[in-house]
C-alpha cells in the first residue's frame, strides 16, 4: 500500500538566526506545539523549510530533530531537493540513516533542462540511496502535463506519490486514479485544501497550518464526517488568514508571528523580509482582525 501519509502535517518553518544556524529548542518547541493540537507530523527543509537557501549541516539538524520530537508521536517527511543534485543524494541518504519516514523533492534544476526519463532517475536515486518511499514535490516545475509524468514516475520503485502544490485539480484527480488508486496525493495550497479533498487528496501539508493547526484539523474532521458545508466555512475563515500572510510575504509572516509568541523563530534567509516593531505590530493588528488567536 502507497498511501502512507493521511491528514494534515504542517510544512515545518526551520528557526534559524541571521548567520543560519539552525534553532533546535524552537523548533521542537514550535513542533510540540502542533503535535499536541493533534497534527499527524511535518514536511520539513521545504519551500516553508527553506531548505534550499540553506546550508547542508542545517538541513541535516533540522530533519535530526524533527525525527527525535516526532518519535511515536508524528510522521517526518524530509524534502531532500537541491540545486546540487549530489548533495541532494547525500541528504537522502542521510534522512534514511536518521529514521525519517520518507524523502521528498522538486525535480531537479529545471534550467538543464532534463529529460523526463532523467528526472525519473533521480528519484529511482533518491529512494536507493535513502531505502525510503519518495514523494514527488509536484509543482510548475514538472510542466503542463502533471498526470502524464505521475503516470510515468509512480512506475519507479518507491515513489509512492506526490505532494500536490498545483492549482489544476483536474490533473490532482486523475492523478488519484493512478495504480489502481493505490498512489498517495497530498495537497498543497492552503487556501484551497477543501478543493484537494474533494478531488482525492489524502491529507495536506502547508504552510500557514505553522499558524492554525486546529482550523485544519477541524477542516479535514468534518470533511471526512461529511459535513462539506462546515468544512466550506471553515476554510473561507481560514482563508481570510491567509490574505494577510500572503500580503505581508508568508513565511516571513509566519516568523514573525512566532517571534511574537515567544518561539524565538529568526528571521527569513537573506535578502527576505525584516519586520520592524511597527509593522509587526501593523501585521498582528491585521491578523487579529482576520480571526487569528494570537
Amino acid at each position: 500500500m502507497n498511501k502512507l501519509f493521511q491528514g494534515i502535517m504542517p510544512a515545518l518553518i526551520t528557526p534559524f538566526d541571521a548567520q543560519g544556524r539552525f534553532k533546535a529548542a524552537s523548533a521542537e518547541a514550535i513542533m510540540k506545539r502542533e503535535l499536541n493540537q493533534g497534527v499527524q507530523g511535518f514536511y520539513v527543509n521545504g519551500a516553508t523549510g527553506e531548505g534550499l537557501f540553506l546550508s547542508e549541516q542545517t538541513r541535516r539538524e533540522s530533519a535530526e530533530c524533527a525525527v527525535e520530537t516526532c518519535k511515536g508521536r508524528g510522521k517526518v517527511i524530509v524534502h531532500v531537493g537541491a540545486v546540487d543534485a549530489q548533495q541532494a543524494l547525500r541528504l537522502a541518504r542521510h534522512a534514511g540513516e536518521t529514521g525519517c519516514d520518507a524523502v521528498s523533492s522538486l525535480v531537479p534544476n529545471y534550467i538543464n533542462q532534463y529529460t523526463v526519463d532523467q528526472i525519473l532517475d533521480y528519484y529511482r536515486r533518491l529512494h536507493e540511496e535513502s531505502g525510503l518511499p519518495v514523494l514527488v514535490y509536484c509543482t510548475g516545475l514538472v510542466g503542463s502535463a502533471p498526470y502524464e509524468f505521475m503516470k510515468k514516475a509512480i512506475q519507479v520503485p518507491g515513489l509512492i506519490g506526490c505532494k500536490y502544490t498545483m492549482f489544476d485539480y483536474y490533473s490532482m484527480h486523475r492523478i488519484t486514479e493512478l495504480n489502481g488508486g493505490d498512489i498517495n496525493v497530498i495537497n498543497g495550497p492552503d487556501e484551497m485544501l477543501i478543493c484537494g479533498l474533494t478531488m482525492g487528496a489524502d491529507g495536506g501539508i502547508g504552510s500557514t497550518y505553522n499558524l492554525m493547526p486546529e482550523r485544519f484539523l477541524a477542516l479535514f474532521k468534518a470533511f471526512r464526517e461529511g459535513r462539506y458545508d462546515d468544512a466550506r466555512l471553515i476554510q473561507f475563515g481560514i482563508n481570510k488568514v491567509i490574505a494577510v500572510l500572503l500580503a505581508r510575504g508568508c513565511i516571513a509572516a509566519i516568523k514573525e508571528v512566532f517571534n511574537v509568541m515567544g518561539y524565538d523563530a529568526g528571521c527569513v534567509a537573506y535578502p527576505g523580509k525584516v519586520f520592524d516593531a511597527e509593522e509587526s505590530k501593523a501585521l498582528i493588528a491585521e491578523l487579529r482582525e482576520a480571526g487569528l488567536e494570537i
